[in-house]
């Protein structure tokens, strides 16, 4: 018989101080999950299209019905990591980190694979995305609970995330990057620029989560069963079981409003980086390679970071998001300007101008990444006073799936509208009412997601401020505290935040 795992000395249990080293060792996983999302709100639709020649409108519908599997996909995997401390490999290896290690090998392998040019095969990258998709699933939901278990405090879990968002802002460089310079190497038409490419994101990224797998750690089994302890229950851990716990874990209000703001502001992004390319070869007759030059200007959030830093400790997530959505609406206001008025611009001027406003817009963007990455560590100690439960993993499941849903429907809806206007990848100058169709998914779909996440903001209060409150009440109710005996302010904040009265939280059934 073997003896019990002594976690204690085991590194993947044994906190340590959040220095800069293991901070950026923290935030090498998210090169995964910057040049993933970038990848699909930016090119891939367009490499689809034109070097796999596949139809505008089945990809759209392609990557649409590859979501619906992944939603399966990620609430199994979400259910699955909060309750692996149960199992021998959870222990041995963490219920989080296990996650990392299969996520690391499905990346090095498919990543080459998505790009190599396989004419008119939708059944290649269906399965290749899919396979892509679960290997995100792995290594999100995984790396969404970290920052929550790493450290309780709120100032550490800021420099955390601004750390992951810096090396973020790199990673979203190299995805549009590289292709550039290759394409400006080999060719405008080269599709080995991609396949090259692909090959260098598979290796880079595997080793990113690798080195994050080796640096970072978790809670052990034994602290969350103590923590679950005393409010446990009798009832079966099956699918119904889990369903219910993401029901309930979006019915608490930071978590469900956070999902909201997440989805509406990146499908808002995912629609521009999308038709972007398409906005620049067929409204503004500009190449490819230009495209990718300007897209490559995301490299500004290696500065946007630390100013965002700086500004969100001194005013908070709502004055930082309020900005970043504002200027990107300024964006896309100028766009639509200079297309109502009709106002045609020399090569040259247009290239100046998509330059500028794209420097614009990538500092909102950046701007309004690097806020929501810095609120979603805070949101899983909401849900704890609420449930009395540490289910940071089914609150990731529910974000990384959100993540995944507005990459998806962003690119099935381009794909979609770009199919009903007429677009044909084959004609170098498009119809009227494809070239509307591009203006419609580049600029009016955004502008309207945007101005509806502007309103979203207004009443949310989630700061590392109402943070420490909801945190200093949860121990105090754990540590055997009367609900009776709670103050008016921090009654105020937990209901404003939970979205319960303050005699319903702190209830296992929830």
């Amino acid at each position: 018989m073997m003896e019990p795992l002594n976690y204690n000395n085991m590194r993947v249990y044994t906190k340590k101080p959040i220095t800069m080293l293991r901070s950026l060792g923290y935030g090498m996983n998210d090169l995964n999950g910057s040049a993933w999302g970038t990848l699909v709100g930016s090119y891939l639709m367009l490499f689809l299209t034109t070097y796999a020649g596949l139809n505008a409108g089945l990809v759209g519908t392609m990557l649409f019905a590859l979501k619906i599997l992944d939603m399966i996909v990620c609430g199994v995997i979400g259910g699955v990591s909060d309750n692996l401390f149960r199992t021998k490999i959870g222990r041995l290896l963490g219920r989080r980190h296990a996650l990392f290690l299969v996520g690391a090998i499905l990346t090095v392998v498919c990543f080459p694979l998505l790009f190599m040019v396989q004419v008119g095969s939708y059944m290649w990258y269906f399965i290749v995305l899919f396979l892509l998709d679960t290997a995100q699933s792995f290594n999100n939901i995984a790396y969404e609970t970290l920052a929550t278990e790493m450290t309780d405090k709120a100032g550490e879990r800021v420099k955390l995330s601004s750390v992951r968002m810096f090396i973020s802002a790199f990673g979203t460089f190299a995805v549009t990057g590289l292709p550039a310079i290759l394409l400006s190497t080999l060719g405008n038409d080269s599709a080995e620029a991609y396949t090259i490419s692909g090959i260098v994101f598979g290796i880079a990224l595997c080793i990113g989560t690798l080195i994050t797998y080796f640096t970072t750690w978790e809670f052990s089994p034994k602290y969350v069963e103590e923590f679950e302890q005393d409010t446990k229950t009798s009832e079966k851990k099956n699918f119904l079981y889990a369903l219910r716990e993401y029901k309930n874990v979006l019915k608490t209000k930071a978590c469900r409003r956070v999902c909201t703001i997440y989805f509406v502001s990146y499908f808002a992004k995912d629609c521009f980086n999308t038709v972007f390319f398409f906005y620049v070869a067929f409204v503004l007759g500009l190449s490819q390679a230009m495209a990718q030059t300007a897209s490559s200007l995301s490299i500004i959030g290696l500065i946007v970071v630390p100013i965002a830093t700086f500004f969100m400790y001194k005013f908070g997530p709502k004055w930082l998001w309020t900005v970043a959505f504002s200027l990107m609406i300024a964006v896309l206001v100028y766009y639509l300007g200079l297309h109502i008025m009709n106002i045609h611009l020399s090569h040259s001027a247009a290239f100046i101008t998509i330059l500028v406003l794209t420097a614009l817009f990538q500092i909102g963007r950046q701007t309004m990444e690097y806020t929501v990455w810095n609120v979603i560590p805070l949101v899983p100690d909401v849900d704890s006073l609420v449930s009395t439960k540490l289910r940071a993993g089914t609150f990731a499941a529910c974000q990384t799936f959100t993540r995944k849903l507005t990459g998806a429907i962003g690119s099935a809806t381009v794909g979609w509208i770009l199919a009903l206007g007429g677009f044909d990848k084959s004609l170098a100058v498009q119809t009227d009412s494809a070239l509307l169709a591009i203006v419609i998914a580049f600029i009016a779909i955004p502008m309207v997601c945007l101005i509806y996440s502007l309103y979203l903001v207004r009443t949310f209060n989630l700061n590392p401020e109402t943070h420490k409150i909801i945190k200093d009440e949860m121990d105090r109710l754990k540590n055997g505290g009367e609900k009776k005996n709670v103050d008016s302010k921090t009654r105020t904040v937990v209901e404003d935040l939970t979205g319960y009265s303050y005699a319903e939280i702190w209830d296992a059934n929830k």
